[in-house]
């Protein structure tokens, strides 16, 4: 498996203190991504950066043996490790052998997803995954075509799989994350949380706030697709409880 970083005392990517292994390329291109680096296959891309250094191929087996050196912290936190990306469904089945593998030390996993994979792939994830982490970012089609390169159709009918097959464990939450002019408004948050509802009210969702950080990796890419966001700062506590009311009135569980 080709991963561009291990991110350890995690605190964002699932209960506990985690580590997230990142792993690399992804098949969508969303305009705020928060990991360019981690956006292509392989690692051409990055070569003659920073970023290179912590890019490698590894095997699952060996991975799994490299995270259970941060035991201890899961263990009195409730963590556990977290696969993200780029696109962790993109490299499911080494993703699922090192999960697999923390199964059986009894350490807790979860997964980052937009969804955007084969149904074989999402089913991989369920049977072998304890928590999984999915994005549903805009619902508006075009406006989902235009600000993140896919169509989401897929996105959707995934995410109607998962919750059937996960109903009732509480291992699926949906997540958005809130950026300015594109998904932080009323009527997007309203046809998402009306979508989760019709599904299984009783899923957890989870608003994200913008993180504006991301800009320095772009510049160190030479790459300018970051510079629409540059100057604009995270949601205000008032703000983001608005936006969670917004949420809540769609009768969902906001996290």
């Amino acid at each position: 498996m080709t991963i561009f970083d291990i991110q350890r005392f995690s605190l964002h990517d699932g209960p506990g203190i985690r580590t997230t292994v990142f792993l690399k390329g992804c098949p969508l291109r969303c305009l705020w991504c928060q990991n360019p680096e981690g956006l292509e296959f392989g690692i051409a891309d990055v070569q003659k950066s920073k970023k290179a250094k912590k890019c490698r191929c590894i095997a699952p087996e060996a991975l799994a043996e490299e995270v259970q050196a941060d035991s201890v912290f899961f263990e009195v936190s409730g963590g556990g490790v977290t696969f993200s990306g780029g696109e962790a469904l993109a490299q499911i089945d080494d993703v699922c052998t090192a999960a697999d593998i923390l199964r059986t030390k009894k350490i807790h996993t979860a997964l980052e997803t937009s969804l955007y994979a084969p149904r074989e792939s999402i089913q991989k994830a369920v049977d072998s995954i304890d928590l999984i982490l999915a994005d549903i970012k805009i619902f508006d089609t075009e406006k989902h075509k235009a600000a993140i390169g896919a169509d989401n159709e897929l996105i959707r009918e995934n995410f109607k799989y998962a919750a059937e097959k996960l109903k009732g464990t509480g291992r699926l939450i949906a997540r958005t994350p809130l950026i300015p002019g594109y998904t932080a408004d009323e009527k997007n948050i309203i046809e998402i949380g009306t979508f989760i509802g019709s599904i299984d009210s009783s899923i957890r969702w989870e608003l994200l706030n913008f993180n504006p950080l991301a800009s320095a990796k772009y510049n160190e890419l030479h790459n300018s697709g970051f510079k629409r966001f540059e100057g604009l700062k995270p949601f205000s506590d008032s703000q983001m409880n608005e936006f969670k009311k917004i949420a809540v009135s769609c009768g969902v569980s906001i996290i």
